[in-house]
């Protein structure tokens, strides 16, 4: 048998962190880390293995970084506990003193008749799978992608490069339905229909059809939609089964249940990552916001205080940052959203701004960025922002997510301090976060 101070279960982004940040915290522990697959995957990076990654081996997940930090891997998977000793499918046994489960998230199956048939794949992170998933898209003329969400759009704009015919079915009636306001959903949309994608919003699939293997779907309005393959893209479970192996208190939707430190409601046993039931940061309820950022800090936040709590957590909940780039569009996400404020039934302003990237605007690689801000009229704190435009946008919304985990006003942007130059940002007297807070104050003082 053999024993450690600290086992991680699971290999993604939030269990590689959890092991780097327990070492870097408790110098003198042993720590073991167990998986499932021999070879993991980058999970943000596997739409681009479809056409931008020449092969899947440019998008493995690094074990450097464990074994820089002297962590054992074993690939293996946990199969039953007693008290403190963990039961390997290998017949091995491993002891922990404190225990990390990491074990992510799956696919979700939506009931569509026809789903199992031949030709229709998922978004996973297994190598093999996606080998297969690859193969088949490369034979395929038109897929049908069931999803419009960011995973979807990524996988539909891939295809697209690869010169695939695609189609996108949305249930809602937007792209991005449940991360953006319509103006970005929209923006999107017209973007790819330019790239000859054809769209479909509002529209529900009812019925995978095909002898032996995928021939296309129809829709709720009885159309039949001809295609090849099918991509569904509908979102992703926490995976929970080790955890109700184990006892522990969970929601079948959620997640692990966790305390503000990521405690479970066992002793010694702490959940990070997608297992893990996340809260939203305005309301307090659960939130099905899966980010591997998120899961970082998770990561980060439990190997710190597996013994005793050196960090102490000042910002509650998930702000749900994200960004991406969909047809030559890159488009970012932080905090709530003015459909999200509406439904809240939340008092607020919004302020916007268009403008260049660069100074002057026709500099080469200039691209216009729009901003939507989201202000709260009774304590003018920032709730939220949403970008659009060139590639800027990224650490634009890692700015924003600042100051909205800080509860900026916009008198403290508007005021703010910042450095600019013509080959890096906006201009100065256009810089879009204060530009776009300066319409928000402008319409607070006349809605007075």
């Amino acid at each position: 048998m053999k024993k450690y101070n600290i086992v991680i279960v699971g290999g993604g982004p939030a269990g590689v962190t959890a092991a780097i940040s327990s070492r870097n915290t408790y110098p003198d522990k042993t720590i073991a880390l167990i998986r499932r697959e021999k070879i993991p995957m980058i999970p943000c990076g596997i739409p681009y293995i479809l056409h931008s990654l020449n092969s899947i081996d440019e998008n493995i997940l690094p074990d450097a970084p464990l074994h820089n930090k002297k962590v054992d891997i074993l690939v293996d998977e946990v199969v039953a506990r007693n008290d403190h000793i963990l039961e390997l499918a290998s017949g091995e046994k491993v002891e922990y003193e404190k225990l990390v489960l990491a074990t992510g998230s799956q696919v979700f199956v939506p009931p569509i008749k026809g789903i199992d048939l031949e030709g229709v794949f998922y978004v996973k992170k297994n190598k093999e799978y996606l080998e297969t998933f690859k193969e088949k898209t490369l034979q395929a003329k038109k897929i049908i992608i069931i999803g419009g969400g960011f995973i979807g759009l990524e996988v539909a704009d891939e295809l697209l490069k690869a010169g695939k015919q695609v189609v996108i079915i949305e249930r809602l009636g937007q792209l991005l339905p449940l991360a953006m306001d319509s103006e970005f959903g929209d923006f999107v949309a017209e973007k790819l229909r330019g790239l000859n994608a054809e769209i479909l919003t509002g529209v529900t699939v009812k019925e995978i059809i095909g002898q032996q293997k995928v021939e296309g779907v129809i829709i709720d309005d009885g159309r039949k939609i001809d295609g090849d393959l099918v991509v569904v893209s509908a979102g992703y479970r926490p995976n929970i089964e080790l955890a109700k192996k184990l006892g522990l208190e969970y929601n079948e939707r959620f997640g692990i249940l966790i305390d503000e430190y990521l405690r479970t409601s066992e002793k010694d046993i702490f959940a990070v990552g997608d297992c893990a039931a996340k809260r939203n940061c305005f309301t307090g309820e659960f939130t099905q916001i899966m980010l591997a950022s998120t899961a970082m800090a998770e990561g980060r936040l439990a190997g710190s205080n597996l013994y005793d709590i050196k960090v102490i957590r000042k910002f509650m909940g998930i702000l749900g940052s994200f960004s991406t780039k969909i047809a030559g569009v890159a488009l970012g996400v932080s905090g709530m959203t003015e459909r999200d404020a509406k439904a809240l039934g939340i008092d607020y302003v919004v302020g916007t701004t268009e403008t260049f990237d660069r100074h002057p605007g026709k500099l080469p690689g200039a691209s216009k960025i729009y901003v939507k801000l989201i202000f709260s009229r009774y304590s003018h704190t920032i709730l939220g922002g949403q970008v659009r435009g060139g590639n800027s946008v990224g650490e634009i919304v890692n700015i924003l997510s600042v100051m909205i985990q800080k509860q900026m006003t916009d008198m403290e942007i508007d005021t703010l301090q910042i450095g600019t130059h013509p080959l890096l940002t906006a201009s100065p007297i256009a810089y879009p976060i204060i530009n776009a807070t300066a319409d928000a104050i402008v319409k607070w003082l006349h809605l007075k």
